[in-house]
């Protein structure tokens, strides 16, 4: 099965808060694969952390959007937050394909959790449904990430125009496995300093930093 190149790029996340290590990620992904869009999806409930206690999506939505303003080509957009229930990305990919059938998605998802992907809803439906790009994990090659029992076959060296490896996967959609820097930030660390009072300068926008301080989110709680 042949596929396009693709038009736009989702990536999904719970955004809590968004950082810069997200929107490094993005943007080489947005500028290196020459993307017309990329969306941010900030998650409802992650279906595979049903007890997660997450910010209220009314804020995790306003961050990301602060933190896409003036980048050309990026958005986001409340696709899963509208939705009732878990967050089912095969019902995010259907959901926007239908809106647009011509936009040729690129499914963007982390190492450990693309490890997993074979527990996940209809995983057999998603990877059939658009083409996939494998965050890198440092240090490690895209293949530790690969799901145990599904056959993906390497296909040639090189993601379009960045480095990196293409694979095929089951039905014949592309994972693209690009060599991609890698910023040492995560939400849950900037949730640890707003907590105890440190600063985050420099690891959030300056938008979403000013959002946080201005709504007093994540003071005083400890969470995983």
């Amino acid at each position: 099965m042949a596929t396009e190149r693709p038009r736009v790029a989702l990536f999904g996340g719970t955004f809590d808060p968004v950082h810069n290590g997200h929107l490094r990620m993005a943007l080489e992904v947005l500028e290196g694969l020459a993307l017309p869009r990329l969306l941010l999806v900030p998650a409802a409930q992650p279906p595979h952390k049903p007890l997660l206690p997450l910010t209220p999506a009314v804020h995790r939505y306003a961050m990301a959007q602060s933190a896409v303003s003036g980048i050309d080509g990026m958005s986001v957009t409340d696709v899963e937050l509208r939705r009732q229930g878990p967050s089912y990305s095969l019902l995010t990919v259907r959901e926007i394909q239908d809106a647009d059938p011509a936009s040729g998605l690129l499914f963007i998802v982390g190492a450990d959790a693309f490890s997993e992907i074979a527990t996940w809803h209809r995983y057999e439906e998603l990877l059939g449904a658009c083409d996939f790009l494998l965050l890198p994990r440092p240090g490690t090659p895209p293949e530790a990430s690969f799901p145990p029992g599904v056959r993906i076959e390497k296909e040639s060296d090189g993601c379009y125009s960045l480095r990196g490896r293409s694979f095929r996967l089951p039905g014949g959609r592309r994972l693209l496995c690009p060599d991609l820097p890698v910023l040492d930030i995560s939400s849950r660390s900037i949730r640890d300093k707003v907590r105890k009072g440190r600063s985050i300068r420099g690891l959030v926008p300056p938008e979403v930093e000013r959002y946080i301080h201005d709504r007093g989110l994540y003071r005083g709680e400890e969470r995983g």
